[in-house]
């Protein structure tokens, strides 16, 4: 939490001070860190995705950290049919703060692809 998303020192200690989120978070650590470890085989850059043409919607909270909103808008402008949605009032954790939003921008975009 502090190296990846990058959330204060003082903020992960406190949320971490709840049993119930250290008990959560344990719950899916295993498949984080395959995830991560997955992810840093990818090795720099996005140059990569610059030719997936399929639809794509990148989702972001207008709350989420600054350099997550960069990375983004960075793959973002690399995807070549890409439309980012961004969630008012959300962060990074909107999968529990906000499902059913979450949910609908999904479902917009899917109906789209459809569509087409």
């Amino acid at each position: 939490m502090r190296d990846i998303v990058r959330m204060p020192a003082e903020s992960v200690d406190a949320m971490f001070a709840d049993q119930h989120v250290r008990e959560a978070f344990a719950a899916y650590a295993p498949a984080q860190i395959a995830d991560d470890e997955a992810i840093d085989a990818l090795g720099v850059g996005i140059d990569r995705f610059a030719n997936l043409a399929m639809p794509t919607s990148p989702i972001e909270g207008d709350q989420s950290p600054a350099h997550l909103r960069e990375r983004l808008a960075d793959l973002a402008a690399t995807l070549p049919n890409a439309r980012t949605v961004t969630l008012a009032g959300q962060g990074h954790i909107a999968h529990l703060t906000a499902p059913g939003m979450l949910a609908n921008a999904i479902r917009d975009m899917a109906e789209q692809v459809l569509r087409a």
